[in-house]
């Protein structure tokens, strides 16, 4: 017996391109013993003369394709339901379904085949080609087929269905078959067709669940594309007879590039057998273009990608089909039904219910939560469709939309979760104006969290598309998602794509802000250089704004930049600059953030008596406003201050104070502070045990963020291990 199973894709065996062919008949595939009879799409006029019993069908499945892998869990699932036949001694169902090509159909054909020993009454096989209602075969045609099959004379089979059904019934009790109802459209279809009591295992394939077969006790098995071993594994078995070995890489990339698809990797193989001077490099630039993979995957019928998706997306009602298609512009990975009722300019219910034929004709995957996504190539697939069916003008007013709702709500999230901090962009005071969109902080930063892999390819694609003032604004309602979970890649990113689309637009102040938030990112990576570099790029952009408010924020970036290149002296007469331009506009809150800054720079200067009184001072603005991500960034500094003055019981206590704001400002890096700092402050003490404790937690917390501050957190702790690090306390004494 096999361990498990895989195939090549359904198109080779099963769900195939009968449907494009109403002409077909028949078409026998496999071992025939006896009279055996597999029909594919049947149009009438159809006449089998086969002798009665039980041995006239002995075997009608098709082979299994060549290349056939493993699919270890699907298998053993079958495994166990075959199983029960033989226990039980009653009829036992399995519905594969999934998408076109992804091997519904081998699988359930390699399975059959092996367990064709325990059916000996026969194994019978429909291609039910159920990928439109207006194609599929009518059950009535099938059952004539399997009764013939069985040994029914012509003439003594009913014309009626159901008088068919009960026939079928009555031949098949008391017998062990094996039957494969291959890509059924409807639940109804697959009911006429089942067969009497007896030790019968019927599996049924389909695109849709059919979960109107859950009365009759179906097992359901979602077939989803291979894992990449086997898509490797059946690529290069697919080649080997025909071309040297593909290299472990470029195998990965085509894989990669088919999505792990059977019937793509299918038709790639195909491609390589038929040029075999082509090297599977050049397939890899090929496919490597989005806008024609697609078309290079179907080139040929037999493996015809776009062929399999193009029969289940004909088989959608119109409304699913729009949605279909405008959900192909979507740029991001994965989507909830908000996202896709604005693409399609509908209510959310209307939405969810075309929603729900997608998922069931499998071309849309449901991950939970609400969220969707598409296989890669089905995307493409969709995005093309759009293209096709959509004409430019409803493609820009759904796109439209779309940036409008995720800006709209990534501003309304930013200021959920900062509502005091200063913006550039005139959304944020509409969204001050309008209801809540989130009850609470939580809820907000946990959308941002969310999102952000679409938030980030709305950057790019809003740029990209002339979008302008979409990419900068969508950046500066990132900040501080970006600020409190450090995602370095998506910061740098995105913020250079909004500072191109700042300097097309040629708008200094969004230019600026830009390059101050850029600066940020390579500040907290400790790039200094390159933070004072863009540091310094602003200034002179914002002074062009004549906005005063910017201009103070100016002074103190160059202030930072100062003090970051080891100049607390200059630091500190910039930030006086700076906290009297604040002063003079009015700004508290600019006001308490240059205090803070201010303390740091006479830290760094040594003056720490100073550093204290503007800390603490810009701890009692910040105590009051909820903004608990500065105010763990001022605690952190004053805990070190204090420190420094060897005041180390009000240094715990202060810490204690941080670390309780860190936790409910979710700032991954913040707590790490606190544990570094509270770490330091244990090893004074010459709690060895403690300050082990929290660097390794502050170690564990700064390299999953890929924070530049883990390596000093690992010498630190890689002296402690040296010097015996003090005594070991006897209790976790210390902070937190």
């Amino acid at each position: 017996m096999r361990s498990g199973s895989t195939g090549t894709g359904d198109e080779a065996q099963g769900d195939s391109q009968e449907t494009h062919h109403p002409n077909t008949v028949s078409r026998v595939t496999g071992d025939v013993h006896g009279a055996a009879v597999q029909a594919g799409t049947i149009h009438g006029g159809v006449h089998f003369h086969v002798p009665s019993g039980f041995d006239g069908a002995s075997c009608q499945l098709p082979l299994p394709p060549h290349g056939f892998t493993d699919r270890k869990d699907e298998f053993d699932k079958l495994t166990r339901l075959r199983t029960e036949v033989g226990t039980n001694q009653q009829v036992q169902l399995a519905v594969l379904f999934g998408a076109g090509g992804v091997g519904k159909t081998a699988l359930a054909t390699a399975f059959l085949r092996d367990a064709a020993a325990d059916f000996p009454d026969g194994q019978l096989y429909i291609d039910l080609a159920g990928f439109s209602p207006d194609d599929t075969v009518d059950p009535g045609e099938a059952l004539d087929v399997f009764l013939r099959a069985l040994g029914v004379a012509p003439g003594e089979i009913p014309r009626e269905l159901a008088a068919r059904a009960a026939l079928f019934r009555q031949r098949t009790t008391g017998g062990r078959i094996a039957l494969l109802l291959d890509n059924a459209l409807s639940a109804a279809q697959v009911r006429a067709l089942l067969p009497g009591d007896g030790a019968h295992l019927v599996v049924v394939t389909s695109r849709s669940r059919l979960t109107g077969l859950l009365t009759h006790r179906a097992e359901f098995l979602d077939i989803g594309p291979m894992d990449t071993d086997a898509a490797v594994r059946l690529l290069n078995s697919l080649v080997a007879r025909h071309r040297d070995a593909i290299g472990a890489r470029v195998s990965h990339d085509l894989v990669r590039l088919g999505g792990h698809l059977p019937l793509a990797l299918c038709a790639i193989a195909g491609r390589l057998v038929l040029r075999p001077e082509r090297s599977a490099e050049r397939m890899v630039d090929e496919l490597g273009d989005e806008r024609h993979r697609l078309a290079v995957l179907s080139r040929h019928e037999d493996h015809s990608v776009r062929v399999a998706f193009d029969a289940s997306y004909l088989g959608l009602p119109e409304q699913a089909a729009r949605l279909y298609r405008l959900l192909g512009l979507h740029p991001g990975p994965e989507f909830d039904t908000s996202a896709a009722a604005v693409l399609a300019g509908a209510t959310e219910f209307d939405a969810e219910e075309q929603l729900e034929y997608l998922v069931a004709a499998s071309l849309l995957e449901e991950r939970g939560n609400g969220r969707f996504a598409f296989h890669d190539l089905v995307r493409i697939h969709a995005r093309d469709r759009a293209h096709e069916g959509e004409d430019a003008a409803e493609r820009d007013a759904a796109l439209d939309r779309l940036f409008a709702y995720y800006l709209r709500t990534a501003v309304a999230a930013d200021l959920t979760v900062n509502p005091g901090r200063w913006h550039l962009s005139p959304m944020f005071e509409e969204a001050r104006r309008q209801a809540p969109v989130f009850d609470g902080r939580q809820p907000a930063i946990g959308w941002l969290a969310t999102e952000l892999p679409t938030l980030r390819a709305l950057v790019h694609a809003a740029s990209d598309s002339g979008r302008d003032e979409t990419a900068w604004q969508l950046c500066e309602a990132l900040w501080m998602l970006f600020n409190l979970h450090k995602h370095y890649d998506a910061w740098i990113t995105t913020h250079r794509a909004g500072l191109a689309s700042a300097e097309e637009l040629d708008d200094p102040a969004a230019q600026a802000r830009m390059l101050v938030a850029l600066a940020a990112a390579h500040l907290n990576l400790g790039e200094t250089e390159t933070a004072t570099e863009l540091y310094r790029r602003a200034y002179p952009l914002w002074e062009r704004t004549g906005h005063r408010q910017a201009q103070a924020a100016a002074l103190e970036n160059l202030g930072v930049a100062d003090l970051v290149l080891g100049d607390p002296r200059s630091a500190i007469d910039r930030f006086t600059q700076a906290l009297s331009a604040f002063e003079d506009a009015g700004e508290e809150r600019g006001v308490a953030m240059v205090r803070r800054r201010l303390g740091e720079a006479h830290r760094d200067a040594g003056e720490v008596d100073a550093a204290i009184s503007y800390l603490t001072r810009a701890s009692e603005y910040f105590d009051g406003t909820g903004d608990d991500y500065v105010t763990c960034r001022i605690l952190v500094g004053l805990a070190d201050c204090q420190i420094r003055a060897g005041d180390l019981d009000t240094a715990e206590r202060t810490l204690d104070r941080a670390f309780s704001v860190s936790q409910r400002a979710e700032a991954p890096m913040e707590t790490a502070r606190v544990h570094q700092m509270s770490g330091e402050l244990a090893g004074l003490r010459g709690s060895a045990r403690t300050a082990r404790r929290h660097l390794r937690q502050a170690l564990t917390s700064y390299t999953e963020l890929g924070a530049p501050e883990a390596e000093t957190v690992r010498q630190h702790l890689a002296s402690l291990e040296e010097t015996g690090g003090g005594r070991e306390d006897s209790a976790d004494a210390g902070p937190l």
